[in-house]
């Protein structure tokens, strides 16, 4: 008899999953782990619609020691409504690896498939993450097939340095949404986002409420760009601290040397320090970054205007864009921290038609829900 049973995760179990992400930072020069405090559960909504986690339980404990997470939420695929899927989280604890509980897991991920609630999945990997990209782009048996579909960039923009960006001389004005707002910005959002492959297909449930997808976003958290009274773009600060933070697990042999002196140095130039061992990073994330004719000085002005908001109250601005986006050639040129990862279609083969199929819009992911 085996050791190990996969099974779906569910409320019960809400600090054993919380324990795995404690306990499995990303490595790099500074590792840092993605936490979800102080429920696993209370957060899982901005997921997606549907949502099921994957777990292997120790039978010797009784706990489980790692998961993987299938969440599905409809969203544009060359200009229509479909349901698209999201792998992510997956997570091992160090002592249980090499064990085949990573094949394990994708052959009962393959029997949750044969729902037929989508036929192809969304999933990042970090550039530089080796074991993850060889493992699961191998091909081997029982695993979906991955395919490259370019790079997601997140950029860490301080907040209390200004953009280089000249005067915005067209009348452009930002103000924040306001109660009444909300089906407007539905609205303009599905003529919008269809110009973005699987960009969310939202509704006005997601805002404002207590199970929409934009969890502890406000309203007058959400930018409204206009100009000659028409909105032309949106932009959102989502501060998600009440439910995922990113907390620093430790720093490597050179970094931990090197932070002191950095620290000196960015407080001297009114930046962020890099926080100790256990502390999170202050930050909050871009949500919804769409502008209209992908307006460079529209998308500049909606991005000072969200710093100038937030500036004393966290310290980083988080971007994310694909590289294929035009917003990400404006973006590009502003002083950021890069973190990369790479963006994979993943499917068997009951999803090749469509992914084949896709046309040459460029991808978007909403950073908060990843």
């Amino acid at each position: 008899m085996s050791r190990y049973r996969f099974e779906l995760a569910g409320r019960a179990d809400d600090a054993d999953l919380r324990h795995i992400l404690a306990a499995t930072p990303m490595p790099g020069d500074i590792r840092v782990a993605f936490l979800r405090e102080p429920s696993y559960f209370a957060g899982a909504r901005v997921d997606g619609r549907f949502r099921q986690v994957v777990a292997p339980r120790d039978l010797d404990s009784g706990h489980l020691v790692g998961f993987g997470c299938r969440s599905l939420m409809p969203r544009w695929v060359n200009g229509r409504p479909e349901m698209i899927g999201y792998l992510s989280s997956l997570r091992l604890l160090a002592e249980h690896r090499n064990r085949g509980l990573v094949a394990r897991g994708y052959a009962m991920l393959r029997r949750l498939h044969r729902d037929g609630r989508t036929r192809l999945y969304l999933t990042t990997i970090a550039e530089g993450n080796r074991t993850a990209l060889e493992l699961l782009t191998s091909g081997r048996a029982g695993l979906p097939a991955y395919h490259f579909a370019g790079r997601y960039h997140t950029l860490a923009l301080p907040s209390r340095r200004r953009l280089l960006r000249r005067k915005d001389a067209s009348g452009t004005e930002v103000r924040p949404a306001q109660g009444d707002d909300v089906g407007r910005i539905v609205e303009w959002l599905r003529k919008e986002g269809p110009r973005r492959q699987f960009f969310p297909f939202y509704e006005a449930a997601d805002f404002n409420t207590e199970t929409g997808i934009f969890k502890d976003l406000r309203l007058d958290d959400i930018l409204l760009a206009w100009r000659d009274g028409e909105l032309r773009g949106i932009l959102a600060g989502w501060d998600q601290m009440g439910f995922r933070q990113t907390v620093v697990h430790g720093y490597g042999r050179t970094m931990n040397c090197v932070r002191p002196l950095y620290n000196a140095w960015a407080r001297w130039r009114g930046l962020p320090s890099l926080p100790a061992s256990g502390e999170a990073f202050r930050y909050r994330t871009v949500a919804l970054p769409v502008v209209r004719d992908d307006d460079p000085q529209v998308f500049a002005a909606l991005v000072e205007a969200l710093r100038a908001r937030i500036a004393g109250a966290c310290d980083y601005l988080l971007l994310g864009l694909h590289d294929a986006d035009p917003l990400f050639v404006v973006a590009r040129r502003w002083r950021a921290v890069r973190y990369t990862t790479r963006l994979y279609l993943a499917c068997w083969d009951d999803g090749e038609e469509l992914r084949k199929g896709l046309d040459g819009r460029p991808p978007y992911l909403e950073l908060g829900c990843l």
